[in-house]
């Protein structure tokens, strides 16, 4: 989903520092492996070339796991590559304020920024007077629409959608009606989810029915959305989420007022599979009301995004193709994408500690 459309939870300071210690073993290993070889791009001339990273991230929100996990862990990965962290700002989901928190995080040193976006339109004068500081800037999970950026790293969102179709697909051999749950198409992350999981589900399992309705993001919407559904269809056999962080926990209530949450394995149990890999999803894949999601790469969004910083600071270009690191660099537009690779996530897995879910859940402890 986009950055600011992630469901909120609360987040305190102790939290924060305990996630930090948690995340930044594992970032000093990897970071490396987020470089890129020469070929398309350039960077210009970058503020105080030369000098350690000071990184400014300027976020969407700061009330939801996701993003104080990637604080925590774009914290850590400054911190690998010899740098530090300026200022976090939060944008409480205000576009203009967005605008007015890049210029506070130059203001205050930031020689680099990694920012999730609230308005993919909305960011561009923010990126605009970035450009004219000397300030590359790297937007991760999602793409915007106008002004400049030295990257964009996100997951490849259709190949999520893929994954989640196949697992659904594979758990009802017999085929049945399916809800597909689906994000704002305005968004692009919201139609990629969409293409991927239907693509998929036409291509090899012509048994499966698909019901599409538009989740737009909100959580209410989507439970709203699992009780009419389940009205008029009792026999439905499975739902496909595009986001299990913002669906998850209203389509459990609406499944269960009616008595169909069932574990898998139970009589009367409904096939789910999702996208994000939020704390709820992941606990609902241990009990098995939830059979399988697709979890966002946020260590790998604060790696590689910190690392094109770097990059882009020593003029350094990108190259259109495979990276080092098991994605591939793509242009979309005038945009230099890095679409990495999300884990499928099912009972086999789900307790490994680098998913942002279980990482945001030890910090909430």
């Amino acid at each position: 989903m986009g950055t600011v459309a992630l469901a909120r939870a609360d987040s305190r300071r102790p939290a924060a520092r305990r996630l930090l210690a948690l995340v930044s073993a594992g970032l000093l290993a990897v970071l490396a492996a987020c470089g890129t070889g020469p070929g398309v791009g350039d960077s210009g001339e970058a503020k105080d070339a030369g000098q350690p990273l000071k990184l400014g991230l300027s976020l969407p929100a700061l009330d939801t796991p996701f993003f104080s996990v990637l604080v925590a862990d774009a914290t850590a990965a400054a911190q690998a590559a010899g740098g530090s962290v300026v200022q976090t700002t939060n944008a409480n989901r205000d576009s203009g304020q967005q605008v007015t928190d890049f210029r506070n995080l130059i203001t205050a040193g930031a020689n680099a920024i990694m920012a999730g976006v609230v308005d993919t339109k909305a960011i561009k004068p923010a990126l605009d007077y970035a450009k004219s500081q000397g300030v590359p800037v790297v937007i991760v999970d999602d793409q915007p629409t106008a002004g400049d950026v030295y990257a964009v790293v996100k997951a490849d969102n259709v190949s999520m959608g893929n994954s989640a179709a196949d697992k659904l697909g594979q758990l009802l051999p017999r085929g049945g009606k399916v809800l597909q749950i689906t994000g704002d198409p305005s968004t692009s992350n919201g139609r990629d989810r969409q293409s991927g999981f239907e693509d998929t589900i036409k291509a090899k399992y012509p048994n499966i029915q698909v019901i599409t309705q538009n989740g737009k993001w909100d959580g209410p919407t989507s439970g709203n959305i699992m009780n009419a559904v389940l009205s008029q269809n009792p026999d439905l056999a499975g739902v496909y989420m595009a986001s299990d962080t913002l669906y998850f926990d209203p389509v459990s209530a609406a499944l269960n007022g009616r008595g169909r949450l069932v574990p898998a394995g139970q009589n009367g149990h409904v096939v789910i599979t999702g996208i994000d890999g939020g704390v709820s999803a992941l606990k609902g894949i241990t009990g098995g009301t939830l059979d399988a999601t697709v979890a966002q790469p946020v260590d790998a969004y604060a790696k590689c995004g910190v690392q094109y910083l770097v990059d882009a600071r020593s003029g350094k270009k990108i190259t259109v193709g495979p990276t080092d690191h098991q994605s591939t660099v793509v242009q979309k537009g005038a945009y230099m994408v890095d679409q990495l690779p999300a884990p499928l996530v099912t009972k086999d897995n789900v307790k490994d500690p680098n998913l942002w879910g279980n990482k945001a859940g030890v910090a909430g402890k």
